[in-house]
Protein backbone atom coordinates (compact mmCIF):
# COMPACT_ATOMS: atom_id res chain seq x y z
CA UNK A 1 0.00 0.00 0.00
CA UNK A 2 1.41 3.52 -1.16
CA UNK A 3 2.01 6.69 0.81
CA UNK A 4 -1.31 7.87 -0.98
CA UNK A 5 -3.32 5.39 -0.24
CA UNK A 6 -2.33 4.88 3.77
CA UNK A 7 -3.17 8.91 3.88
CA UNK A 8 -6.24 7.81 2.31
CA UNK A 9 -7.06 5.07 4.55
CA UNK A 10 -6.22 6.97 7.70
CA UNK A 11 -8.40 10.22 6.94
CA UNK A 12 -11.49 7.21 5.99
CA UNK A 13 -10.20 5.55 9.63
CA UNK A 14 -10.50 8.84 11.74
CA UNK A 15 -13.34 10.60 9.44
CA UNK A 16 -15.50 8.02 10.29
CA UNK A 17 -14.70 7.94 14.19
CA UNK A 18 -15.62 11.36 14.15
CA UNK A 19 -18.47 10.36 12.15
CA UNK A 20 -19.37 7.85 14.56
CA UNK A 21 -18.27 10.42 17.65
CA UNK A 22 -20.57 12.95 16.33
CA UNK A 23 -23.55 10.79 16.11
CA UNK A 24 -23.08 8.90 19.51
CA UNK A 25 -22.84 12.43 20.70
CA UNK A 26 -25.78 13.83 19.25
CA UNK A 27 -28.00 10.73 20.18
CA UNK A 28 -26.53 10.92 23.84
CA UNK A 29 -27.76 14.56 23.78
CA UNK A 30 -31.47 13.71 22.75
CA UNK A 31 -31.61 10.47 25.34
CA UNK A 32 -29.92 12.47 28.12
CA UNK A 33 -33.02 15.47 27.16
CA UNK A 34 -35.61 13.10 27.31
CA UNK A 35 -34.20 11.55 30.52
CA UNK A 36 -33.80 14.79 31.94
CA UNK A 37 -37.35 16.03 31.07
CA UNK A 38 -39.16 13.05 32.35
CA UNK A 39 -37.41 13.46 35.82
CA UNK A 40 -37.92 16.70 35.88
CA UNK A 41 -41.98 16.39 35.49
CA UNK A 42 -41.67 13.27 37.58
CA UNK A 43 -39.70 14.55 40.68
CA UNK A 44 -40.80 19.19 39.71
CA UNK A 45 -37.41 19.62 39.00
CA UNK A 46 -37.57 22.81 38.17
CA UNK A 47 -35.79 26.59 39.32
CA UNK A 48 -38.55 29.34 39.87
CA UNK A 49 -36.59 32.48 39.11
CA UNK A 50 -40.05 34.57 38.70
CA UNK A 51 -40.11 37.52 41.03
CA UNK A 52 -43.44 36.18 42.83
CA UNK A 53 -41.79 32.70 42.75
CA UNK A 54 -45.36 31.76 40.83
CA UNK A 55 -44.31 27.74 40.45
CA UNK A 56 -42.95 27.60 44.08
CA UNK A 57 -44.18 26.15 47.38
CA UNK A 58 -44.31 29.36 49.64
CA UNK A 59 -43.17 29.28 53.13
CA UNK A 60 -46.77 29.76 54.36
CA UNK A 61 -47.96 26.40 52.22
CA UNK A 62 -44.90 24.93 53.43
CA UNK A 63 -45.44 25.68 57.28
CA UNK A 64 -49.31 24.95 57.67
CA UNK A 65 -48.29 21.34 55.21
CA UNK A 66 -45.34 20.46 57.68
CA UNK A 67 -48.02 21.27 60.99
CA UNK A 68 -50.59 19.34 59.26
CA UNK A 69 -48.45 16.08 59.11
CA UNK A 70 -47.20 16.57 62.49
CA UNK A 71 -50.45 16.81 63.50
CA UNK A 72 -51.05 13.41 62.27
CA UNK A 73 -47.73 11.52 62.69
CA UNK A 74 -49.22 8.74 64.92
CA UNK A 75 -52.78 8.74 63.39
CA UNK A 76 -53.75 4.98 63.18
CA UNK A 77 -55.13 5.36 59.37
CA UNK A 78 -52.12 7.58 57.83
CA UNK A 79 -53.38 10.60 56.32
CA UNK A 80 -52.87 10.08 52.95
CA UNK A 81 -54.42 12.46 49.98
CA UNK A 82 -54.52 11.95 46.20
CA UNK A 83 -55.01 15.14 43.43
CA UNK A 84 -56.91 13.44 40.67
CA UNK A 85 -56.75 14.48 37.42
CA UNK A 86 -59.77 13.68 35.13
CA UNK A 87 -57.76 13.80 31.72
CA UNK A 88 -54.93 11.43 31.05
CA UNK A 89 -51.07 12.76 31.99
CA UNK A 90 -50.16 13.67 28.69
CA UNK A 91 -52.87 15.41 27.61
CA UNK A 92 -52.74 17.99 31.00
CA UNK A 93 -49.67 19.98 29.23
CA UNK A 94 -52.36 20.86 26.50
CA UNK A 95 -53.43 24.01 27.59
CA UNK A 96 -51.24 26.46 30.07
CA UNK A 97 -53.87 26.73 32.60
CA UNK A 98 -54.29 22.86 33.30
CA UNK A 99 -50.15 22.86 33.03
CA UNK A 100 -49.86 25.33 36.04
CA UNK A 101 -52.26 23.47 37.70
CA UNK A 102 -50.83 20.11 37.25
CA UNK A 103 -47.37 21.27 37.98
CA UNK A 104 -47.82 22.40 41.02
CA UNK A 105 -49.70 19.64 42.34
CA UNK A 106 -46.32 17.77 40.98
CA UNK A 107 -44.36 20.19 42.91
CA UNK A 108 -46.58 19.06 46.37
CA UNK A 109 -46.36 15.75 45.48
CA UNK A 110 -42.47 16.05 44.96
CA UNK A 111 -42.36 17.98 48.53
CA UNK A 112 -44.74 15.53 50.43
CA UNK A 113 -44.66 11.94 48.83
CA UNK A 114 -45.55 10.28 51.79
CA UNK A 115 -48.73 12.03 51.94
CA UNK A 116 -50.16 12.94 47.97
CA UNK A 117 -50.08 10.62 45.08
CA UNK A 118 -50.95 12.26 41.75
CA UNK A 119 -53.62 10.26 39.85
CA UNK A 120 -55.52 10.32 36.55
CA UNK A 121 -59.00 9.42 35.33
CA UNK A 122 -60.06 9.45 31.96
CA UNK A 123 -63.83 10.09 31.82
CA UNK A 124 -64.22 9.84 28.15
CA UNK A 125 -62.83 6.73 27.68
CA UNK A 126 -64.39 5.45 31.11
CA UNK A 127 -67.18 7.40 32.72
CA UNK A 128 -67.98 5.19 35.01
CA UNK A 129 -64.94 5.86 36.68
CA UNK A 130 -66.52 9.81 37.47
CA UNK A 131 -69.36 8.24 39.21
CA UNK A 132 -68.01 8.20 42.29
CA UNK A 133 -67.82 12.05 42.14
CA UNK A 134 -71.23 12.92 42.16
CA UNK A 135 -73.23 14.01 44.76
CA UNK A 136 -76.62 13.69 43.07
CA UNK A 137 -78.20 12.81 39.67
CA UNK A 138 -77.36 16.42 37.71
CA UNK A 139 -73.54 16.28 39.16
CA UNK A 140 -71.14 16.26 36.60
CA UNK A 141 -67.65 15.86 36.50
CA UNK A 142 -65.78 17.44 33.80
CA UNK A 143 -62.33 16.68 31.72
CA UNK A 144 -60.70 20.17 33.49
CA UNK A 145 -61.86 18.99 37.12
CA UNK A 146 -59.41 18.34 39.62
CA UNK A 147 -60.35 16.56 42.34
CA UNK A 148 -58.49 16.00 45.90
CA UNK A 149 -59.44 12.75 48.09
CA UNK A 150 -58.34 11.43 51.04
CA UNK A 151 -60.32 8.23 53.12
CA UNK A 152 -62.83 10.84 54.43
CA UNK A 153 -64.42 12.10 51.11
CA UNK A 154 -63.24 14.40 48.67
CA UNK A 155 -63.39 17.97 47.44
CA UNK A 156 -64.04 19.13 43.44
CA UNK A 157 -62.80 21.84 41.98
CA UNK A 158 -63.15 23.45 38.37
CA UNK A 159 -60.21 24.29 37.09
CA UNK A 160 -60.85 28.31 37.04
CA UNK A 161 -60.90 27.90 40.81
CA UNK A 162 -57.36 28.08 41.06
CA UNK A 163 -57.24 31.36 39.29
CA UNK A 164 -58.10 34.82 40.31
CA UNK A 165 -59.89 36.95 37.91
CA UNK A 166 -59.70 41.05 38.40
CA UNK A 167 -63.16 43.17 39.16
CA UNK A 168 -62.69 45.53 36.52
CA UNK A 169 -62.56 43.29 33.53
CA UNK A 170 -62.98 39.75 34.87
CA UNK A 171 -59.48 38.93 33.13
CA UNK A 172 -57.54 36.25 34.97
CA UNK A 173 -54.56 37.62 36.97
CA UNK A 174 -52.95 35.39 39.52
CA UNK A 175 -52.43 32.09 40.12
CA UNK A 176 -54.58 30.41 43.75
CA UNK A 177 -53.53 27.12 43.65
CA UNK A 178 -51.89 26.82 47.19
CA UNK A 179 -55.15 28.04 48.68
CA UNK A 180 -56.85 25.45 46.75
CA UNK A 181 -55.14 22.55 47.75
CA UNK A 182 -53.93 23.16 51.28
CA UNK A 183 -57.84 24.45 52.06
CA UNK A 184 -59.04 20.99 50.61
CA UNK A 185 -56.14 18.90 52.41
CA UNK A 186 -56.80 20.55 55.73
CA UNK A 187 -60.75 20.18 55.27
CA UNK A 188 -60.42 16.55 54.50
CA UNK A 189 -57.99 16.03 57.55
CA UNK A 190 -60.88 17.52 59.70
CA UNK A 191 -59.12 19.95 60.54
CA UNK A 192 -61.87 22.43 59.14
CA UNK A 193 -65.49 21.93 58.02
CA UNK A 194 -68.08 24.16 57.28
CA UNK A 195 -70.67 24.49 59.69
CA UNK A 196 -73.86 24.73 59.09
CA UNK A 197 -76.27 26.05 61.66
CA UNK A 198 -80.17 25.10 62.22
CA UNK A 199 -81.68 27.81 64.63
CA UNK A 200 -83.99 26.75 67.15
CA UNK A 201 -86.18 27.83 69.60
CA UNK A 202 -89.10 29.42 67.36
CA UNK A 203 -90.96 25.93 66.94
CA UNK A 204 -89.07 25.47 63.71
CA UNK A 205 -90.34 22.46 61.79
CA UNK A 206 -88.48 19.39 62.21
CA UNK A 207 -84.92 19.24 60.28
CA UNK A 208 -83.89 16.21 59.98
CA UNK A 209 -83.87 15.18 56.47
CA UNK A 210 -82.38 18.50 55.73
CA UNK A 211 -79.64 17.83 58.41
CA UNK A 212 -78.74 14.72 56.64
CA UNK A 213 -78.34 16.33 53.27
CA UNK A 214 -75.89 18.90 54.67
CA UNK A 215 -73.49 16.36 55.95
CA UNK A 216 -73.32 14.65 53.01
CA UNK A 217 -72.36 17.88 51.44
CA UNK A 218 -69.33 17.65 53.94
CA UNK A 219 -71.07 20.28 56.65
CA UNK A 220 -70.80 19.97 60.60
CA UNK A 221 -74.35 20.00 61.33
CA UNK A 222 -75.52 21.73 64.57
CA UNK A 223 -78.81 22.67 66.31
CA UNK A 224 -78.59 26.32 67.77
CA UNK A 225 -80.46 28.56 70.16
CA UNK A 226 -79.42 32.20 69.73
CA UNK A 227 -80.89 32.81 73.27
CA UNK A 228 -79.33 29.96 75.31
CA UNK A 229 -76.01 28.98 73.09
CA UNK A 230 -75.21 25.34 72.21
CA UNK A 231 -75.98 22.52 75.09
CA UNK A 232 -72.50 21.80 75.26
CA UNK A 233 -71.74 25.06 76.24
CA UNK A 234 -69.03 25.57 73.37
CA UNK A 235 -70.74 28.75 71.49
CA UNK A 236 -72.06 30.90 74.32
CA UNK A 237 -75.45 32.73 73.82
CA UNK A 238 -75.68 35.23 71.32
CA UNK A 239 -73.03 33.69 69.05
CA UNK A 240 -72.21 31.76 66.27
CA UNK A 241 -69.53 28.91 66.16
CA UNK A 242 -66.13 29.82 64.17
CA UNK A 243 -66.60 28.47 61.09
CA UNK A 244 -70.31 28.94 60.45
CA UNK A 245 -70.96 29.07 57.38
CA UNK A 246 -74.68 28.62 56.97
CA UNK A 247 -77.60 29.46 59.16
CA UNK A 248 -80.75 27.83 58.32
CA UNK A 249 -84.28 28.82 59.86
CA UNK A 250 -86.80 26.55 58.87
CA UNK A 251 -90.33 27.77 58.76
CA UNK A 252 -90.63 29.18 62.52
CA UNK A 253 -94.12 29.80 64.07
CA UNK A 254 -92.66 32.49 66.47
CA UNK A 255 -91.10 35.27 65.35
CA UNK A 256 -86.83 35.61 65.77
CA UNK A 257 -86.37 38.75 68.35
CA UNK A 258 -85.17 42.13 67.43
CA UNK A 259 -83.96 45.50 69.10
CA UNK A 260 -85.28 44.96 72.96
CA UNK A 261 -84.95 46.61 76.64
CA UNK A 262 -85.86 42.93 78.28
CA UNK A 263 -81.84 41.82 78.07
CA UNK A 264 -82.74 39.43 75.13
CA UNK A 265 -80.15 38.39 72.41
CA UNK A 266 -80.89 40.58 69.32
CA UNK A 267 -81.20 37.56 67.12
CA UNK A 268 -81.72 39.78 64.12
CA UNK A 269 -78.55 41.57 64.84
CA UNK A 270 -76.31 38.51 64.83
CA UNK A 271 -78.07 37.15 61.70
CA UNK A 272 -77.25 40.58 59.88
CA UNK A 273 -73.42 40.88 61.65
CA UNK A 274 -72.91 37.04 60.30
CA UNK A 275 -73.82 37.89 56.99
CA UNK A 276 -71.43 40.90 56.33
CA UNK A 277 -69.15 40.80 54.67
CA UNK A 278 -65.76 41.02 56.45
CA UNK A 279 -62.59 42.94 55.52
CA UNK A 280 -60.73 39.55 55.03
CA UNK A 281 -63.42 38.01 52.64
CA UNK A 282 -65.24 36.16 55.11
CA UNK A 283 -69.05 36.18 55.55
CA UNK A 284 -72.17 34.24 55.87
CA UNK A 285 -74.91 32.83 54.02
CA UNK A 286 -79.05 32.57 55.04
CA UNK A 287 -81.37 30.04 54.14
CA UNK A 288 -84.60 30.60 55.34
CA UNK A 289 -88.00 28.29 54.37
CA UNK A 290 -91.67 29.51 55.28
CA UNK A 291 -94.70 27.89 54.19
CA UNK A 292 -97.97 29.66 53.52
CA UNK A 293 -99.60 29.89 56.97
CA UNK A 294 -96.26 31.87 58.43
CA UNK A 295 -96.13 34.75 56.22
CA UNK A 296 -97.20 38.15 57.63
CA UNK A 297 -96.84 36.47 61.22
CA UNK A 298 -92.93 37.03 61.72
CA UNK A 299 -92.77 40.90 61.36
CA UNK A 300 -89.00 41.04 62.82
CA UNK A 301 -87.54 38.60 60.26
CA UNK A 302 -89.73 39.76 57.51
CA UNK A 303 -89.03 43.12 57.91
CA UNK A 304 -85.20 42.80 57.59
CA UNK A 305 -85.57 40.26 54.48
CA UNK A 306 -87.22 43.12 52.80
CA UNK A 307 -83.87 44.83 53.26
CA UNK A 308 -82.69 41.70 51.12
CA UNK A 309 -85.51 42.32 48.63
CA UNK A 310 -87.85 39.90 49.40
CA UNK A 311 -91.60 40.00 50.53
CA UNK A 312 -93.44 36.85 51.60
CA UNK A 313 -97.32 37.16 50.13
CA UNK A 314 -99.83 36.47 52.86
CA UNK A 315 -102.24 34.09 50.00
CA UNK A 316 -101.46 30.78 48.92
CA UNK A 317 -100.62 29.73 45.68
CA UNK A 318 -102.18 27.29 42.93
CA UNK A 319 -100.83 26.02 39.79
CA UNK A 320 -103.26 23.54 38.24
CA UNK A 321 -101.11 24.00 34.61
CA UNK A 322 -98.43 22.42 36.32
CA UNK A 323 -99.22 20.49 39.52
CA UNK A 324 -99.72 16.34 40.43
CA UNK A 325 -102.99 17.53 43.22
CA UNK A 326 -106.21 18.22 42.01
CA UNK A 327 -105.95 21.53 44.52
CA UNK A 328 -102.75 23.13 42.14
CA UNK A 329 -101.09 23.53 45.40
CA UNK A 330 -98.14 20.55 44.91
CA UNK A 331 -96.47 22.61 42.17
CA UNK A 332 -93.83 21.50 39.23
CA UNK A 333 -91.85 24.44 39.52
CA UNK A 334 -90.23 26.50 36.53
CA UNK A 335 -86.33 26.37 36.13
CA UNK A 336 -85.54 29.99 35.05
CA UNK A 337 -82.57 30.21 32.50
CA UNK A 338 -81.91 33.58 33.38
CA UNK A 339 -80.18 35.46 36.59
CA UNK A 340 -78.23 34.32 39.56
CA UNK A 341 -81.20 32.31 40.52
CA UNK A 342 -80.86 30.17 37.80
CA UNK A 343 -77.26 28.91 38.21
CA UNK A 344 -78.05 26.84 40.90
CA UNK A 345 -79.93 24.13 38.46
CA UNK A 346 -78.01 24.30 35.39
CA UNK A 347 -76.96 21.35 35.44
CA UNK A 348 -80.01 19.56 36.37
CA UNK A 349 -81.86 21.74 33.11
CA UNK A 350 -78.95 19.99 31.27
CA UNK A 351 -80.35 16.68 32.03
CA UNK A 352 -81.84 14.43 28.88
CA UNK A 353 -85.08 13.99 31.12
CA UNK A 354 -84.98 16.97 34.30
CA UNK A 355 -87.22 15.89 37.01
CA UNK A 356 -89.21 17.50 38.70
CA UNK A 357 -89.20 20.10 41.77
CA UNK A 358 -91.99 19.74 43.91
CA UNK A 359 -92.81 22.68 45.78
CA UNK A 360 -96.29 22.14 48.16
CA UNK A 361 -98.42 24.34 50.29
CA UNK A 362 -96.41 27.30 48.82
CA UNK A 363 -96.92 31.35 49.41
CA UNK A 364 -95.29 33.84 46.93
CA UNK A 365 -92.74 35.42 47.34
CA UNK A 366 -92.28 39.06 46.11
CA UNK A 367 -88.61 40.69 44.94
CA UNK A 368 -88.74 44.31 46.51
CA UNK A 369 -85.74 45.37 43.92
CA UNK A 370 -83.70 43.26 41.34
CA UNK A 371 -80.71 45.46 42.19
CA UNK A 372 -79.83 48.14 44.82
CA UNK A 373 -76.52 48.57 46.02
CA UNK A 374 -73.99 45.89 46.10
CA UNK A 375 -76.80 43.23 45.94
CA UNK A 376 -78.96 41.65 43.23
CA UNK A 377 -82.16 39.34 43.58
CA UNK A 378 -82.68 36.51 41.10
CA UNK A 379 -85.67 33.82 40.57
CA UNK A 380 -84.35 30.27 41.39
CA UNK A 381 -87.97 28.77 40.79
CA UNK A 382 -91.27 30.14 39.81
CA UNK A 383 -95.28 29.30 39.05
CA UNK A 384 -96.42 29.04 35.36
CA UNK A 385 -97.92 32.53 33.79
CA UNK A 386 -101.55 31.01 35.06
CA UNK A 387 -100.67 30.60 38.90
CA UNK A 388 -103.29 32.08 40.99
CA UNK A 389 -102.36 33.27 44.55
CA UNK A 390 -105.69 33.10 46.40
CA UNK A 391 -105.46 35.84 50.19
CA UNK A 392 -104.86 33.54 53.31
CA UNK A 393 -107.67 35.70 54.72
CA UNK A 394 -110.54 35.10 51.94
CA UNK A 395 -110.90 38.73 51.01
CA UNK A 396 -110.63 39.81 47.62
CA UNK A 397 -110.19 37.77 44.29
CA UNK A 398 -107.60 35.74 43.58
CA UNK A 399 -104.38 37.25 41.77
CA UNK A 400 -103.38 35.46 38.45
CA UNK A 401 -99.79 35.50 36.92
CA UNK A 402 -96.00 34.09 37.66
CA UNK A 403 -95.04 34.05 41.00
CA UNK A 404 -91.65 32.91 42.83
CA UNK A 405 -91.37 30.14 44.94
CA UNK A 406 -88.10 30.38 45.53
CA UNK A 407 -85.48 33.51 45.54
CA UNK A 408 -82.07 34.84 45.98
CA UNK A 409 -80.18 37.69 46.75
CA UNK A 410 -76.34 37.77 46.51
CA UNK A 411 -74.20 40.74 47.66
CA UNK A 412 -71.01 40.87 46.50
CA UNK A 413 -67.49 43.15 47.36
CA UNK A 414 -64.38 42.83 45.83
CA UNK A 415 -61.63 42.36 48.72
CA UNK A 416 -58.04 42.83 47.24
CA UNK A 417 -59.29 41.69 43.77
CA UNK A 418 -61.24 38.78 44.86
CA UNK A 419 -65.19 38.78 44.62
CA UNK A 420 -66.69 37.89 48.02
CA UNK A 421 -70.14 36.98 48.47
CA UNK A 422 -72.87 36.57 51.20
CA UNK A 423 -76.01 34.65 49.85
CA UNK A 424 -79.93 34.92 51.32
CA UNK A 425 -82.09 32.10 49.51
CA UNK A 426 -85.32 32.58 50.86
CA UNK A 427 -87.81 29.58 49.32
CA UNK A 428 -92.53 29.74 49.91
CA UNK A 429 -92.54 26.34 51.18
CA UNK A 430 -91.35 24.84 54.37
CA UNK A 431 -91.89 21.19 52.70
CA UNK A 432 -89.82 21.75 49.85
CA UNK A 433 -87.23 20.09 52.23
CA UNK A 434 -89.58 17.40 53.44
CA UNK A 435 -87.86 14.27 53.41
CA UNK A 436 -90.46 12.64 50.91
CA UNK A 437 -88.83 15.05 48.41
CA UNK A 438 -85.47 14.62 49.13
CA UNK A 439 -84.51 11.53 50.10
CA UNK A 440 -86.06 10.09 46.99
CA UNK A 441 -84.27 10.93 43.24
CA UNK A 442 -86.87 11.01 41.29
CA UNK A 443 -87.56 15.00 42.03
CA UNK A 444 -84.98 17.59 41.97
CA UNK A 445 -85.50 18.75 45.15
CA UNK A 446 -82.40 17.30 46.59
CA UNK A 447 -80.00 18.42 43.25
CA UNK A 448 -81.25 22.02 44.01
CA UNK A 449 -79.99 21.73 47.80
CA UNK A 450 -77.00 20.44 47.03
CA UNK A 451 -76.23 23.16 44.25
CA UNK A 452 -77.09 25.43 46.88
CA UNK A 453 -75.07 23.97 49.63
CA UNK A 454 -71.74 23.92 47.13
CA UNK A 455 -72.61 27.38 46.18
CA UNK A 456 -72.63 28.88 50.22
CA UNK A 457 -70.12 26.42 51.48
CA UNK A 458 -67.06 27.10 49.41
CA UNK A 459 -63.88 29.32 50.32
CA UNK A 460 -64.04 29.89 53.80
CA UNK A 461 -60.60 28.51 54.44
CA UNK A 462 -59.14 29.94 57.62
CA UNK A 463 -55.43 30.49 56.40
CA UNK A 464 -53.21 32.77 55.40
CA UNK A 465 -51.90 32.32 51.80
CA UNK A 466 -51.22 34.50 49.31
CA UNK A 467 -52.27 34.35 45.45
CA UNK A 468 -49.66 34.69 43.11
CA UNK A 469 -49.90 37.31 40.26
CA UNK A 470 -49.27 36.84 36.96
CA UNK A 471 -47.90 40.43 36.55
CA UNK A 472 -44.82 39.57 38.58
CA UNK A 473 -43.17 36.67 36.29
CA UNK A 474 -40.28 38.66 35.14
CA UNK A 475 -36.98 36.76 36.39
CA UNK A 476 -36.59 38.15 39.60
CA UNK A 477 -32.06 37.74 39.68
CA UNK A 478 -29.77 39.83 40.80
CA UNK A 479 -26.81 41.55 38.38
CA UNK A 480 -24.22 39.95 40.24
CA UNK A 481 -26.21 36.95 39.82
CA UNK A 482 -27.26 37.36 35.89
CA UNK A 483 -23.08 37.71 35.82
CA UNK A 484 -22.28 34.80 37.23
CA UNK A 485 -24.73 32.79 35.21
CA UNK A 486 -23.21 34.46 32.05
CA UNK A 487 -19.62 33.37 32.84
CA UNK A 488 -20.76 30.26 33.38
CA UNK A 489 -22.54 29.92 29.91
CA UNK A 490 -19.68 31.92 28.04
CA UNK A 491 -16.07 30.57 29.93
CA UNK A 492 -16.66 27.36 31.91
CA UNK A 493 -18.41 25.52 29.02
CA UNK A 494 -16.16 26.72 25.84
CA UNK A 495 -13.15 25.84 28.29
CA UNK A 496 -14.41 22.12 29.05
CA UNK A 497 -15.28 21.71 25.02
CA UNK A 498 -11.46 23.04 24.65
CA UNK A 499 -9.90 20.49 26.84
CA UNK A 500 -12.23 18.15 25.18
CA UNK A 501 -10.89 18.92 21.37
CA UNK A 502 -7.14 19.16 22.47
CA UNK A 503 -6.94 15.91 24.24
CA UNK A 504 -8.88 14.78 21.02
CA UNK A 505 -5.85 16.21 18.90
CA UNK A 506 -3.36 15.17 21.01
CA UNK A 507 -4.37 11.56 20.92
CA UNK A 508 -4.61 11.65 17.31
CA UNK A 509 -1.07 13.13 17.08
CA UNK A 510 0.41 10.15 18.53
CA UNK A 511 -1.86 7.69 16.83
Amino acid sequence: MNQKDISRSRKFKYGSVAMLFTVTVIAAVIVLNVVVTALTQTFSLYVDMTSSDMYSISEACSGIMDELVEEHRDDVVPLHYNIIFCSPFDTLEGSQSSSMVYNFALKLQAQYPDLIDIKYIDIITHPSLAEQYTATTADTVRTTDVIVESATGYRKFLLEAFYVTAESDGSIFAFNAELKFVGAFLQLAGEYNPVAVFLDGHSESDSSAMQMLFDSAGFDVMTLNLQKGSEDGSVAPGELPEYAKVLIINNPLYDYIGANGDGLVNEIAVIDEFLEIKEDGSSGNLIVFMNNNSAGKLPELEEYLVEWGFQFGRATLQDKESATSVDGQTIIATLPTEGVGSSLHTSLRALPSVPMTIVKNACPIYQVFQEKEDRIVSSVLTTTKTAEAYPNDGEGEPVRGQFDLMTVARECRYIDNQPCYANVLVCGSADFANSAYIAQRQYGNSDILFSVMREFGKDQVPIDIDFKVFDDIGLNISTQQANGWTAVLITVVPAIMLIWGVAVYIRRKHL
